[in-house]
C-alpha cells in the first residue's frame, strides 16, 4: 500500500481528542443537570454515566474520523499495468565549444551562458528526446537522442572548449552530423537548435542546411556575441598569467556573423534568435518556435500502476456517522420505545 498524501495521517491524533472532548461534554452536561433537577429525573432525562453507550458513541464517531482522515492520505493498493505512450519530437542542441566562445562580451562568457540557458529550454521540453552535439574543429556527438535529460544535465555540465577537436568552427559539419544521428522520420517533426557565434572556416554551412531543408528538419540559429566590435579571446598563458589570443602579434577580435546564421534559418524555414549579448531565454524560443511542431509517439510503455482505494474508507467513514447518530444515548424505559439523543 501506498499513499498519496501520507503527511495527513499525522491528524489522526484528532480522533482519540474527538472521542475524549464528547465524553467530556456529556460529563459536564450530566453535571450540570444535577444542579437544577432531582437525580431521579436526571436518570429518566439523561442517560447514566454507568452506562456504556456514551462511550460507544464516542468510539463509534472516533472511528469515522479515522476512517476518512485515511481516506483524505488517498491510500493505493491492488497493482495494475497501464500502458502509457510518450509523444515528443528529436530535436538536436548544437553547441559551438571553439575559442571563440569564451569571449565574453557575454556574461560570464559565451560559451557558460549558452550552457546555461540550454539548461532553461530543457525545462520545456516534455517528451521530447534531445540530443547534444558539441563542435569545433570537428563535431562530437556527446549525447545521443535520448528522453532522459538527467543524463543530459550531467554531461551538459562537464563541456568545455576541450570538448571537441580545436581548429575552428565548422558549422557545416556540426549539421551534417545531426542529420546523419536523426533517424529520418515522417510521424514528427524534427529540429536542430543551433548555438553559436556564426564564425565558420569553410565548413559550407548553406549547403548543409539545404541538406537539412530537404529532409524536413528546421533550424534555430542563435546568434551570441557582439557583431560590432567583437571581443577579445581571453586564454591563460605559460606563466599561468590571463593573456588574450594572439595571431600574427596582433590580438584576435571575435564578432559574432549574423548574415551566416539568418541564412541558415531562411534556408530550412526555422529561425533566427539574435541574442548578441544581451539576456534571452530559450524557453520562450521554445514556446515561441518549437511548442506547435507535430509530435509522433516516442515511447511506449507498461507503468506499474496502484489503484486508488480512498472511497472504500469513505464509505465505511460516512457509515460509521450514521451508526453514531443512530445508537441512542437514552437507557430504555419500561413499556416504551427508547428514544434517540444524538
Amino acid at each position: 500500500m501506498i499513499w498519496e498524501t501520507p503527511a495527513l495521517l499525522f491528524t489522526l491524533w484528532l480522533a482519540p481528542l474527538t472521542g475524549a472532548v464528547v465524553l467530556y461534554a456529556h460529563r459536564k452536561r450530566a453535571a450540570t443537570a444535577r444542579r437544577f433537577a432531582d437525580p431521579e429525573m436526571v436518570e429518566r432525562l439523561m442517560p447514566s454515566f454507568r452506562t456504556s453507550r456514551p462511550w460507544i458513541k464516542a468510539i463509534v464517531l472516533a472511528a469515522a474520523l479515522c476512517c476518512l482522515i485515511a481516506a483524505a492520505a488517498r491510500p493505493r493498493f491492488g497493482v495494475f499495468f497501464e500502458e502509457v505512450s510518450t509523444r515528443g519530437v528529436d530535436l538536436f542542441v548544437l553547441l559551438d565549444v571553439s575559442r571563440s566562445m569564451l569571449a565574453e562580451d557575454v556574461s560570464p562568457n559565451r560559451l557558460e551562458r549558452a550552457k546555461q540557458d540550454i539548461q532553461d529550454l530543457l525545462e520545456r521540453l516534455r517528451g521530447d528526446r534531445v540530443g547534444l552535439i558539441v563542435f569545433a574543429g570537428a563535431p562530437i556527438v556527446q549525447v545521443p537522442l535520448t528522453t532522459d535529460q538527467g543524463f543530459f544535465r550531467i554531461v551538459l555540465a562537464e563541456v568545455d572548449p576541450d570538448s571537441a577537436p580545436r581548429g575552428g568552427s565548422l558549422i557545416g559539419d556540426a549539421i551534417r552530423k545531426a542529420l546523419a544521428a536523426m533517424q529520418e522520420r515522417r510521424d514528427r517533426d524534427q529540429v536542430i537548435v543551433l548555438i553559436t557565434d556564426g564564425e565558420d572556416h569553410e565548413s559550407f554551412p548553406a549547403e548543409a542546411a539545404r541538406d537539412a531543408a530537404q529532409r524536413g528538419v528546421r533550424i534555430v540559429a542563435v546568434g551570441l556575441g557582439d557583431q560590432g566590435e567583437g571581443a577579445r579571446i581571453p586564454q591563460t598563458g605559460e606563466d599561468g598569467n590571463r593573456i588574450f589570443l594572439q595571431h600574427e602579434g596582433r590580438e584576435v577580435w571575435s564578432k559574432m556573423d549574423e548574415r551566416l546564421l539568418k541564412e541558415i534559418a531562411l534556408i530550412t524555414q526555422g529561425a533566427y534568435i539574435p541574442a548578441q549579448t544581451r539576456a534571452y531565454d530559450l524557453g520562450r524560443i521554445y514556446d515561441d518556435h518549437l511548442a506547435d511542431l507535430n509530435r509522433g509517439e516516442v515511447l511506449a510503455e507498461k507503468r506499474k500502476r496502484y489503484r486508488e482505494q480512498f472511497q472504500l474508507l469513505v464509505g465505511l467513514g460516512l457509515l460509521l456517522l450514521l451508526v453514531e447518530m443512530l445508537i441512542s444515548s437514552l437507557p430504555a424505559a419500561s413499556g416504551a420505545v427508547e428514544g434517540s439523543l444524538p
